[in-house]
């Protein structure tokens, strides 16, 4: 009889990216993954907020903007990043199949990435929407009507849904039977 998989290890799956079976090994992995981007965290935000305690003397509105954005670019970007690289590495986002299943995959694969690009797109429009309605006071209803506003977003969803396709298929490893 399988066991029930608890919350916590159903959120760690979907978080780290991690496919089927969740074994101890990968468990592990991603403790370790985890600790590994908490001390990076830890360490940013320790010099971070030192940073900002003596830029915000003088420009307090500079140093929050500042802190702001260089928070959203490093949670974003560069422990993402290394999360990517350190499940990639350690084997423990990636899919074996059997040859005869390949081509079923790859359709999986790209009808995801269509659904991620539409999702990311519709995320990014209605926040462009949101912060020109709240910074530059344009109307909602002529964000949406204008083509400026929407070709970006159209572009940055089918950038997005191609890279999350492309590496489904990347993680994706045929094994010999």
């Amino acid at each position: 009889m399988k066991a029930k998989e608890s919350f916590g290890s159903r959120l760690l799956m979907h978080w780290f990216g991690v496919k089927r079976p969740f074994d101890e090994y990968k468990h592990q992995q991603i403790g370790r993954i985890g600790t590994n981007a908490y001390m990076i965290l830890a360490v940013y935000l320790l010099v971070s907020s030192i940073v900002a305690i003596f830029v915000g003397q003088k420009h307090p509105e500079e140093a929050l903007i500042g802190l702001v954005m260089i928070n959203i670019v490093m949670v974003g970007f560069v422990v993402n990043i290394y999360i990517l690289i350190a499940t990639t590495r350690a084997h423990i986002v990636t899919r074996e199949i059997q040859a005869a299943s390949r081509q079923e995959i790859i359709k999986k694969a790209v009808l995801k990435g269509i659904g991620f690009g539409i999702y990311f797109m519709v995320i990014m429009l209605i926040a462009d929407i949101l912060m020109d309605w709240y910074f530059d006071g344009t109307s909602p209803l002529n964000s949406v009507e204008n083509m400026g506003v929407i070709w970006p977003n159209v572009r940055s969803g089918l950038f997005f849904g191609a890279t999350m396709a492309i590496y489904e298929i990347l993680t994706t490893k045929v094994y010999k039977e």
